[in-house]
């Protein structure tokens, strides 16, 4: 089948990788040349385990090509997935310009009938709006669907080929078999449905993970004023199977290219239809204040009082991408937190395994250091913002005679509590 995929981000990237390792004939399409240029040298513009490779062999084999032309993609494709941003406005509303330009360039090029199935994230009512954009520049027959994707950076590849289930959004018998026929070598349960069930389930999906995330950090908060260890409370919330301890992890707040766009989205979407979703502003509300508790701990461990700066103390950060196995720093927690520290006048010396180059972009005015050593040397405190394996394996030991004061501020709960006291560190956690 030959298909065309808009977009070279995570989700394009990885759709345009599934469908050419499947054996069918994918163009990739984007509109920036420099990324297109570096596919096309063989590379990944940005940092993800694994993918790679599938993209240098499809590309040899000739399964799958890259382009920014239209022209060249889209007249010969039976199917084209949109896979564009689509960012959040001031307002929490889903910016759409990205999604409306690729459907209408889209539309000047289709020649015969094909099915544009939407992977991109969009509200819900906007179906008709996209249709008639279509209908402008092509007089011809054509479908929308809807299949989102749920993919985690750091594990794409896997949750590519190895998804828990497909969403198949359509409205003619003959896209849903289309689709389901593309995607039959794959496993996962099939849920077909209408197009807005299916945009539901992708913010409704997103929202109940950050849902989780803000639940176990305001569980954190009041073991913290109670002297009880979230760590142990989740265990045995999570022990009940109705509930599972997946995304049930306190820490800094969730981040990324999802789900913080998608809960604000979703509210606002709500709020279109007449509907408060006071849930979800509760759950974003507690994210936001997530980084000011934790810039509060900061203070505490260095023996700062609330309304004193910290001034003539040294930091070392470390972790700066949102999660581990990955360079995003999209709504990454650790931008809050140290331009919170910067106002505060703290002296910030940050490192990354992946994600420095990114960092740099958005936060020059902090020193970034090459290796962990570097980043603790003569620090009067280490404060652990992601939670990367090569964190967790430190020589603490090491750490702690490089640096001037022992005291740990850690975002993520990666060391053993008693541990670090046995080691001589003064040591601060969520919720322990």
């Amino acid at each position: 089948m030959k298909i065309t995929v808009i977009g070279a981000g995570y989700v394009g990237l990885a759709t345009a990788t599934l469908f050419s390792e499947l054996g069918n004939h994918v163009s990739c399409l984007d509109v920036s040349e420099e990324r297109i240029q570096t596919l096309k040298n063989g590379r990944l513009p940005f940092f993800e385990p694994g993918m790679a490779e599938y993209i240098k062999r499809n590309n040899k084999d000739g399964r799958l090509n890259f382009t920014t032309e239209y022209k060249q993609a889209i007249p010969n494709s039976e199917v084209i997935f949109i896979c564009v941003g689509t960012p959040p406005l001031t307002n929490g509303e889903a910016d759409l310009t990205y999604l409306f330009k690729a459907i209408e360039e889209t539309a000047k090029n289709l020649k015969n009938y094909a099915l544009i199935v939407i992977k991109s994230t969009y509200p819900i009512g906007f179906e008709k709006k996209l249709e008639e954009t279509v209908k402008k520049h092509f007089k011809g027959q054509f479908e929308f669907a809807t299949s989102p994707e749920f993919l985690k950076e750091g594990t794409v590849i896997e949750d590519t080929f190895h998804p828990d289930r497909i969403i198949i959004g359509a409205q003619s018998e003959k896209a849903k078999k289309l689709l389901l026929d593309l995607h039959s070598p794959l496993p996962g349960e099939r849920i077909v449905c209408d197009l807005r069930s299916a945009q539901l389930i992708k913010y409704a999906s997103n929202s109940f993970l950050a849902t989780k995330i803000s639940f176990a950090n305001s569980l954190a908060n009041i073991c913290e004023k109670v002297g009880a260890d979230v760590e142990k409370v989740i265990e045995g919330v999570g022990a009940d199977k109705r509930i599972g301890k997946a995304f049930m992890k306190p820490g800094v707040g969730y981040g990324g290219s999802c789900l913080p766009k998608d809960v604000l989205a979703f509210i606002h979407q709500a709020s279109t239809f007449n509907y408060n979703f006071e849930i979800l502003r509760s759950v974003n509300n507690v994210n936001v204040n997530q980084v000011d508790l934790f810039v509060n701990k900061i203070k505490t461990a260095c023996d700062k009082k609330e309304n004193e700066n910290l001034q003539g103390i040294s930091l070392a950060i470390l972790g700066l991408a949102f999660k581990p196995n990955t360079d995003d720093m999209r709504d990454a927690p650790s931008i809050k937190i140290i331009r919170a520290l910067i106002d505060l006048k703290a002296a910030i010396t940050a490192y990354d395994p992946e994600a420095i180059e990114s960092a740099k972009k958005i936060i020059p005015d902090i020193n970034y250091a090459n290796a962990i050593n570097d980043a603790v040397l003569n620090k009067n405190a280490l404060v652990i913002v992601t939670d990367w394996p090569e964190f967790k394996e430190l020589d603490l030991a090491n750490v702690k005679k490089k640096m001037k004061t022992p005291i740990i501020i850690d975002g993520r709960n990666i060391y053993n509590v008693n541990k670090m006291h046995d080691l001589g560190f003064k040591y601060f956690s969520i919720g322990r």
